[in-house]
């Protein structure tokens, strides 16, 4: 016998709301069977604008393989309601697929698309909901947003930057292209489009691809590792040139993985265009997501990673190496690089000393602005010419070949001078073992005219005059992510 819900609903309707919520929960944990109730009890939830409960409760009396054109709908709206757009958008896009006659479906989809950002596909789904219903006015009026947008500046950005900020990059860079196409000499749009690359693809890739001799340094130690029976597994496939170089060194097969979709896509032609892609697969997700089975048929016999920044640590290399190295490579399977060290040493010159400090200018003291300038800088111009005041320091050893993980660090390191000098701080760099005697060092006495990885200069608080023999303790640290140096008092 079926529990009679019109009380319920009439306690609703004169507006004791909460007495006839509470009515309704206590009957559906009486009944779980009564749908009816939930059902009903879902709608009161949603009119009071609990979309969370409303949707659980949905959800459980939810048949997709008999969808009720009520319930997915509704569950489509209490998403959106949370600003789980992409869900929205999935139960919407189903709806649609089931009822492609409802102009209530259609136009509920467009206003995700424009809540989302994406205002081209938000007028085209739109126009679906329009052409099955001239006179809606919410497809009306979310079309009409989609076209506004599109032409106001402020709008277009507010609408890139959501993307971005949702992991969304290449639905951010197609949302500028779009506006380009009806209207080419939208500056929003073109700069727009610009910034979104230069945050999907920094500007070290092109020099990293045109470096002679850290590409000559994993060629010869692809080399030594890769035969005819080798499985290759790549961290972070850029342009796709080591997973080439495997494959032409003859390993039967290559599976990579890039994070960043607009680069997964661009390795895939290049890849195809230079006739390996029978033998190399393109994975379009992190490392951490990569699966054994769907992804990676087996477990790899070498794990390739460059994913390294120009401290080393920077593009989170040892959790990912951690993670590969526990999930997807056999066991005693080969590393390359198999290691890497931080370096640093004492560091002077002129010239770079005139970027790191002040003192004093047309006849002004300026000493104090040194306590508010940043210590840490990039060292991105070679005619700084740094100039060493000490030997090579091997601060911090990663060995990737040989160490399952690789903890936070923390010491003091005693450096001698051995010339003198004014000694601005230290200045790192980093060294990286492919394989036995091969290696790659962007050494800073070495000026280089292309290069992806540049120095990092870490300053001390004010200048310190050095003799030869003179040591200075500085405190090292690294936390798998970023080191520091500073100057031990």
């Amino acid at each position: 016998m079926t529990t009679n819900l019109d009380p319920i609903k009439n306690q609703f309707r004169e507006g004791r709301h909460a007495e006839a919520i509470a009515a309704c929960e206590a009957l559906c944990a009486r009944e779980p069977s009564n749908r009816d109730a939930r059902r009903l009890c879902a709608t009161m939830h949603a009119l009071t604008r609990n979309f969370a409960r409303s949707l659980e409760l949905l959800m459980q009396i939810r048949d997709p393989a008999r969808e009720d054109p009520d319930i997915l709908f509704n569950i489509g709206m209490c998403e959106r309601e949370l600003n789980h757009l992409d869900a929205a958008q999935q139960h919407f896009r189903t709806y649609t697929e089931k009822f492609p006659a409802s102009a209530d479906g259609w136009a509920s989809w467009a206003e995700c698309k424009f809540q989302l950002g994406e205002f081209t596909e938000g007028i085209r789904l739109a126009d679906r909901a329009l052409g099955l219903d001239a006179s809606m006015l919410p497809a009306r009026k979310v079309r009409e947003d989609c076209e506004k947008a599109l032409r106001d500046p402020d709008a277009l950005k507010d609408a890139v930057l959501r993307l971005l900020e949702a992991g969304q990059g290449d639905a951010a860079l197609a949302l500028c292209r779009d506006v380009l196409k009806t209207q080419p000499d939208n500056l929003t749009a073109k700069l727009g489009a610009e910034w979104v690359l230069s945050q999907l693809v920094p500007l070290w890739h092109v020099p990293m691809m045109n470096e002679p001799e850290r590409n000559q340094a994993f060629q010869d130690g692809l080399a030594t590792r890769v035969t005819a029976q080798t499985s290759v597994f790549e961290i972070g496939t850029g342009s796709g040139l080591l997973a080439m170089m495997a494959a032409r060194l003859g390993a039967r097969r290559v599976v990579t993985c890039e994070a960043v979709g607009l680069i997964a896509g661009t390795a895939r032609k290049i890849v195809a265009r230079n006739g390996y892609a029978d033998r190399i697969t393109v994975l379009a997700k992190p490392s951490q997501a990569v699966q054994l089975g769907p992804d990676l048929p087996e477990k790899a016999d070498i794990l390739v990673h460059e994913v390294f920044s120009s401290e080393l640590l920077g593009e989170h290399v040892l959790p990912a190496i951690e993670d590969a190295k526990a999930r997807l490579l056999k066991p005693g399977g080969a590393v390359l690089p198999g290691a890497a060290s931080i370096m640093i040493a004492l560091v002077g010159g002129d010239a770079l000393g005139r970027n790191l400090h002040v003192s004093e200018s047309f006849g002004f003291d300026l000493g104090a602005f040194n306590a508010i300038h940043p210590k840490k800088r990039p060292l991105y111009r070679e005619d700084l010419s740094p100039t060493l005041l000490s030997g090579d320091v091997e601060v911090f050893r990663f060995d990737f070949q040989g160490q399952a993980l690789f903890p936070a660090e923390k010491k003091v390191v005693e450096i001698t001078a051995t010339q003198p000098g004014l000694c601005h701080g230290v200045i790192q760099w980093i060294r990286i073992d492919m394989a036995e005697g091969i290696r790659f060092e962007n050494h800073p006495s070495r000026r280089r005219e292309v290069s992806n990885w540049q120095h990092t200069i870490y300053g001390f608080d004010e200048p310190l005059a050095l003799q030869p023999g003179e040591v200075v303790a500085i405190e090292a640290m690294h936390d798998r992510a970023r080191p520091w140096f500073s100057r031990r008092p």
